[in-house]
């Protein structure tokens, strides 16, 4: 093929790609709501990937301590009392869907927390991923945070879900959190895999007309 027509066809396949290959937006943090050391929701959420995403938190604080969690202007807040290691649930449920069709892992990204802190992922209620000790993160200086499927119990249950719950919570007494965004990270798509095959092939012609 010649070199241009080579070039041409990478050129649109990585056009393709970028369209294709997107995150998909679980929640971020845009509708209003709130509760103290009890059960607030569900509520329903807009502007999610999901159809039909309900969001239901829940803060259960150390014995004599206060919990908060809430959501407001794109960010999900977690702040707790000078004597509270308390911990902050977000529970989604929304249509069946199969995710293992777009995508291989969850990310959410931390825009700050004043201490280390852990995070826990259950997928349709029973596919574990246990807690993850994570280090603190400085205002200014976002962190985003990968959960593969692979890490869950049961990866399967990515296959027909209904239900995701993050667990939140941190090592030290009032521990504040802030977190900015929950989306997918995307499965390679096929037009990605003929651009990457297209470039080897590039290349081992390359090579064989050096060698000659």
């Amino acid at each position: 093929m010649p070199k241009m027509r080579l070039s041409g066809l990478i050129l649109i396949l990585a056009l393709f790609t970028q369209a294709a290959e997107s995150a998909t937006l679980i929640d971020n943090f845009a509708n209003l709501q709130s509760t103290t050391n009890t059960v607030n929701g569900p509520v329903n959420v807009s502007g999610s990937g999901l159809s039909n995403l309900q969001r239901t938190l829940n803060s259960s604080p150390t014995p004599g301590g206060t919990t908060r969690i809430f959501v407001e202007e794109g960010l999900l807040t977690v702040g707790n009392s000078s004597n509270s290691t308390g911990t902050a649930s977000v529970f989604y449920n929304f249509d069946a869907i199969d995710f293992t069709a777009f995508a291989n892992a969850l990310v959410l990204t931390t825009e700050s927390s004043d201490a280390t802190y852990q995070i826990q992922m259950i997928a349709n209620g029973t596919s574990m991923l246990s807690f993850q000790n994570l280090a603190s993160v400085a205002i200014g200086s976002p962190s985003t945070i990968r959960f593969d499927f692979s890490q869950f119990s049961n990866p399967t249950a990515f296959k027909n879900l209904n239900s995701l719950e993050l667990k939140l919570r941190g090592t030290n007494a009032a521990w504040d959190a802030d977190f900015s965004k929950l989306s997918t990270v995307p499965e390679p798509s096929v037009t990605a895999l003929l651009i990457i095959g297209a470039l080897g092939i590039t290349s081992g012609r390359r090579r064989k007309a050096v060698a000659v």
